[in-house]
């Protein structure tokens, strides 16, 4: 055994620039927009249904005479969350996108570029969930709050 056979061997990490982007970066950027699309449901659904439905019987017009704003308030907050979400997610893309040559086809098999592919996620995730939140938003605008 002579001294050559004894040094380590240099592997490449299949994610070299994962040190530019933090992982809280990464899982903001992946899981806002579905937390905000979640939020926005739950609290817009319980608001609504508490205010026309206090008791056994419905409600005319809400308990709250407004109903209207904060479920609009609601749906501004969630739609701004699941921008930032895709705004975070989309510079930690441009800060990794050079991690490995080549199309996502290529990487596909050997792992390479997570932190470029947590990043991608973030974006598809927040563009299909903003998507979610703007169409759950026109109900506020056409729909009204306790009936006809």
């Amino acid at each position: 055994m002579n001294a050559r056979d004894s040094l380590p061997i240099q592997v490449n990490h299949p994610a070299p620039h994962r040190v530019r982007v933090g992982l809280a970066a990464l899982l903001f950027g992946i899981v806002a927009a579905p937390v905000a699309w979640n939020a926005q449901i739950l609290l817009s659904v319980a608001l609504s249904g508490h205010a026309c439905y206090p008791h056994e019987k419905p409600l005319a017009a809400p308990l709250w005479s407004n109903l209207g704003s904060m479920l609009v308030v609601i749906n501004f907050a969630s739609i701004a969350i699941a921008i930032i979400g895709g705004i975070v997610a989309w510079r930690s893309w441009l800060q990794t996108r050079a991690e490995r040559p080549g199309s996502g086809h290529h990487l596909l098999e050997s792992g390479d570029g997570r932190t470029r592919f947590m990043a991608m996620c973030g974006m598809l995730i927040s563009a299909l969930f903003l998507v979610a939140l703007l169409f759950g938003s026109g109900v506020v605008f056409m729909v009204p709050p306790c009936g006809p």
